[in-house]
């Protein structure tokens, strides 16, 4: 690769926010700029990665006809199905592309990717190519939020300081969000806060179900509420994250527990209520837990995951442990937290390794 200052920079986008904020928060990180390739999958997506290969036999015809050279210095993409997709690119450039990948589900990245971003929570195996940190990156930084400041007026004029931000998520395969545990979630945030002369507001997302922003506007009838809209184009997610004091988020969402972290604001996480494992869950933890054994069966389990076949199971209790040891966040056991967070290291340690990345390869 000849090196360059400034290297031509490919984000694989699919139709997944969370993606979408990490991918595009890793190029802001390194002040790259970078050019979009939105990609729309056929049925063929569903089809494990070992079989795809380096191909773009996933795409729709619209996706596959904008991947054209000159190719890129790097591609980033995040989640299993821009696996094939990156690889295509790599083989295209002769190798001269390289390959970030980001997730829990970039199934066989750590073998197919020159870099492969994971959080320590995935349980992910070691190796050469891993890298991983505490919480993923994201777009939002400072300079985002001070755009988001200048943008508009104060979503959160008139609450009285300190003014906290809860951030709700929803239910997940893991998680469950009833009406009733969002009322007493609601209530004893709302509580806390009032406890500290402040005052509350609470902004949902696209997972929230219709019954617990009910429940949650009952128990906390004086909190300032925004709800997400699908139809709305202009979204005020970042001006209500620069006009707040402090944050509470739902512990399920990684996305916003990581955007949360990057405010460097107190951050309370509120775990929500985990449901019971189905079968192949379990069957996909046990098979984990004995591939970081020893001994032929730890080996044969291994190679599922190593070659894409599996995706290692989360853990996000270990993640919010994480959170808690670093310093970055508090566990809500009894009340909000005001306390001035750590630094987050990962983020400058990922930027170096990124830049060792294209330097060996020039």
């Amino acid at each position: 690769m000849t090196a360059s200052p400034v290297p031509r920079v490919w984000l694989l986008i699919d139709d997944r926010p969370g993606h979408r904020t990490q991918v595009e928060g890793l190029a802001r990180m390194m002040g790259w700029p970078a050019e979009d390739r939105i990609l729309s999958f056929n049925f063929l997506n569903y089809i494990p990665n070992p079989i795809l290969g380096g191909s773009l036999l996933s795409l729709r015809r619209i996706s596959a006809d904008s991947l054209r050279p000159p190719f890129p210095d790097v591609v980033i993409g995040m989640g299993r199905r821009v696996i094939p997709v990156a690889r295509w690119i790599k083989r295209q450039s002769g190798g001269r592309s390289r390959i970030v990948t980001l997730g829990r589900k970039a199934g066989g990245a750590s073998r197919t990717s020159d870099l492969y971003v994971s959080c320590s929570h995935f349980g992910s195996f070691p190796g050469p190519r891993l890298f991983e940190l505490a919480v993923p990156p994201t777009k939002v930084d400072a300079a985002s939020l001070a755009a988001a400041r200048n943008a508009r007026p104060d979503p959160l004029d008139g609450l009285r300081h300190p003014r906290f931000l809860l951030l709700v998520g929803g239910p997940t395969a893991q998680h469950g969000f009833t009406a009733d545990f969002a009322w007493q979630m609601a209530d004893l945030v709302v509580r806390s806060v009032e406890s500290l002369g402040g005052e509350l507001a609470i902004v949902t997302s696209r997972r929230t179900p219709a019954d617990a922003i009910a429940a949650m506007r009952d128990a906390a009838p004086a909190a300032h509420f925004h709800e997400w809209e699908r139809a709305r184009v202009d979204n005020p997610y970042l001006s209500y994250l620069a006009a707040a004091d402090a944050l509470v988020v739902t512990g399920e969402s990684e996305s916003m527990l990581a955007e949360g972290v990057a405010t460097g604001l107190p951050l309370t996480i509120f775990p929500l209520q985990p449901k019971p494992a189905g079968p192949k869950a379990r069957l996909i933890a046990a098979m984990h837990r004995t591939a970081v054994e020893r001994g032929l069966r730890a080996d044969v389990c291994r190679s599922f995951f190593d070659r894409g076949w599996l995706a290692p199971p989360r853990d996000l209790d270990r993640l919010h442990r994480a959170m808690v040891d670093h310093g970055l966040a508090r566990l809500f056991e009894s009340a909000v937290s005001l306390d001035t967070p750590a630094r987050n290291p990962d983020l400058d340690r990922l930027k170096q390794r990124i830049g060792e990345l294209l330097d060996q390869a020039s």
